[in-house]
Formats: structure tokens, sequence, C-alpha cells
């Protein structure tokens, strides 16, 4: 099967680490995989996961182009270049990964080809008008680029790939009802193998509890829940400390706060990292202050490291939280207070926090990507035309 994968970037965020997990995997499986991209390579693409390797073993190539809607206009469309590589490539799936390669591959529809959209998160430019929409300028935007995309969809007959039951829902809200029969859900997945640790769960009293975040610094991370908690657990004399990897543009507000609180020798603003699996194998918790989560791919990779986890309820993230089982769940309003309780809790109890350490990692098991892609495959035979 040839499948041609599209993205606006490759960088090192969780989506295209997915994406390239999952072609990697395809290629393994003897299918013929091609990733385009819409522009340059972000900068943290210096620093993804085994990128020689999977550079040899997937032809990533940078096409340009581009769908832009002006007020009352019809969009601006930029694809010969995308054009020329369909039709070189003939592809038997698109699959879209992120909303900008929604608008560019669904510009121009090529007969024989099955187009899949893989719905990351709550694509806010598919919501359904509503009296807010007329409000907003924003909005109203959004609706006209939905409209010209549903026609597009309908005239591709196209698929989505939901990746959370909570995504799966928004799709059914909000996508005309004669698409609902065409969401398929499919959760992400990680390559456990790449995170498990063979993990000593007791530590001397001498050495700091250590945790782990791992997410970029945007307002919906929620990372200043994390400052708070940590000047917490250092206001009770408690030997912890915390890293956070990623980067965002509230970094020096974080960072800022940190200092405030005189954390600086406690908690630490990593950057993006290259090392992830080592990071983590170093931790002994990790935590997720996320109030909102299309999935948690992260949690994923903690668990798979025999890692418990502290999370907030993130929507996304319920369905791999197991209460007591392999962490915990905070409501999305916990205090910061509450949150620290838990990190204690699991840091003051060795069995409990090795227990509940070795039941993530069986269950990070159920979201091994060898997995996921046969059940991709599944997907993109059953949709193809016989």
């Amino acid at each position: 099967m040839k499948i041609l994968f599209i993205v606006p970037i490759m960088g090192c965020g969780g989506a295209e680490i997915l994406l390239g997990s999952i072609a990697r995997n395809l290629v393994k499986k003897g299918h013929n995989v091609h990733i385009v991209c819409l522009g340059q390579f972000h900068h943290t693409w210096d620093i993804y996961p085994d990128k020689e390797a999977f550079s040899k073993e997937v032809p990533i190539t940078i096409i340009g182009g581009s769908v832009r809607f002006g007020l009352l206009k019809l969009p601006v469309i930029d694809n010969e270049e995308y054009i020329k590589y369909v039709n070189a490539f003939k592809p038997d799936i698109i699959h879209s990964h992120l909303y900008q390669a929604e608008l560019l591959s669904r510009s121009y529809i090529k007969n024989g080809v099955t187009y899949f959209s893989h719905a990351h998160d709550n694509m806010p430019q598919l919501q359904r008008f509503g009296l807010q929409t007329v409000k907003s300028r924003a909005l109203f935007a959004n609706y006209r680029e939905r409209s010209w995309l549903i026609k597009q969809y309908r005239k591709c007959g196209n698929r989505f790939i939901a990746i959370s039951l909570d995504v799966k829902a928004y799709l059914e809200k909000n996508l005309p009802a004669s698409f609902r029969k065409k969401i398929n859900y499919l959760p992400n997945a990680i390559d456990t193998k790449r995170f498990f640790t063979e993990r000593d769960y007791l530590h001397s009293q001498e050495e700091s509890f250590h945790i782990v975040s791992i997410a970029n610094l945007v307002p919906k991370k929620n990372h200043i829940l994390l400052v708070e908690v940590m000047k917490i657990l250092k206001a009770r004399g408690d030997n912890v400390t915390m890293e956070v990897l990623g980067f965002g543009p509230l970094m020096d507000m974080l960072v800022t706060k940190t200092k405030e609180y005189g954390l600086e020798e406690l908690l630490f603003f990593r950057g993006s990292v290259g090392d992830v699996p080592q990071r983590l194998k170093n931790a002994d918790l990790y935590v997720h202050p996320a109030s909102y989560e299309p999935f948690g791919l992260v949690l994923l990779e903690a668990m798979a490291s025999g890692l418990p986890v502290v999370s907030l309820d993130g929507y996304g993230n319920r369905e791999l939280m197991k209460e007591g089982e392999n962490g915990f769940m905070l409501p999305a309003n916990a205090t910061p207070e509450m949150f620290a309780e838990k990190i204690l809790r699991l840091m003051k109890n060795v069995e409990e926090r090795e227990q509940m350490g070795r039941n993530a990692r069986e269950f990070s098991l159920n979201y091994d990507i060898d997995n996921y892609t046969g059940k991709l495959l599944d997907i993109y035979s059953a949709a193809k035309p016989h």
C-alpha cells in the first residue's frame, strides 16, 4: 500500500513523534510511506528521536503550499507542488495531520485515493455555527473555513481518526450527521520498548525524590500549578526536585516565578531535550498539570518507563488514568495543596508507588505502536473501495 502523510512541519512535538512512529512501523510491515511538510523543519527537529534512521526509512519532503482565506473572499490556494507530488507518487491513502495540512491536502481531490484526517485534538475550526459565531470575527472566519472544508470532505468521502473518546465526541457533535459513521476511534500509541526501564523504586534518604513533567509551555498545560506545588513542598521541607521538559511562550514567566519563590535549586525548566527516555528513567514520579489534554502521549511514555502518574482531569486523558491503579487524576480545579498531597503520598509510600509503577508499565503495553499500526491498516483496508 502507498501511504502519503501530510503535516505542517516536522519537529519534536507529540504529533510529529507519533507520525514518525506510525510511518516507520508501516514501512517495517512492507508498505511504501512518504511524508510531505508544508514548511521548513522546526528547530526541535535536531533532537528528534532516532532521526537519522527515520530519515533513511521514510522520505520526508518539504513542498510548501497553503490555503488562505480572506474576509468574504474565495480562498487563495497555492498547491501546485502538492499536486505534482500526489500525481507522481500515486498514493492509495492520503492521511493528514493537523489543521493546515487538512486545508492543503483537501484543496485537490484525486480520484481513487482514500482520505483520512487525524484529529489530534478538538479542532476549533470544525465547530458548528452558534450564537457566538456572529459576535466573533475569529469564530466567523473559522466557520467560513469549515464550510469550505466540509464541501471538500464530501467530495473525497473523508474518514476521520479520533485519538480519544473526548475527540470522537467532539467530531460527532460538530460534523454533519452523515459523517459520523466515518469517524474511527483509534487511541494514540508509543514505542513502548524505547521507554522500558528496569526500575529500582527504593532510594536513600539523602537522595531527592525526583519528579518529571513534559509539555510545551503554553497556557492549557498549566505549568504555573507545578510552581505553586513546589512552593508548598519546599515550605514543608521535603527533599523533592522537579524538572519540566519543553519550551514555549510561557518560559520566561515561569522561570521568573520560580526565582520569585526561591525555587531555583529545586525546579528546573530544561527546554526541549532529546533524551526523554533517560530523563524518565532518572525520575521517581511523573506529573501532568494540563487543564486540557486531547490524549496524553507523554503519560504513556512515563507509564512505559514504570512511573505512576499524577495528573489533572484533562478530558482526553481520562481513558489513560486508572484511579489508584496507575496513578491519581484530580479534578481540573484541584488546588496546589491537593496536587502536592498526592505527590507526598507516593513519595512516602514506596510499596504503593512500586505497585502503581508496575501497573502503569503493564497498562502501557495496550498502546504499543506495533498493535496500533495493525489496527490502522485494518481501518485503511475497510475504507478502500473493493
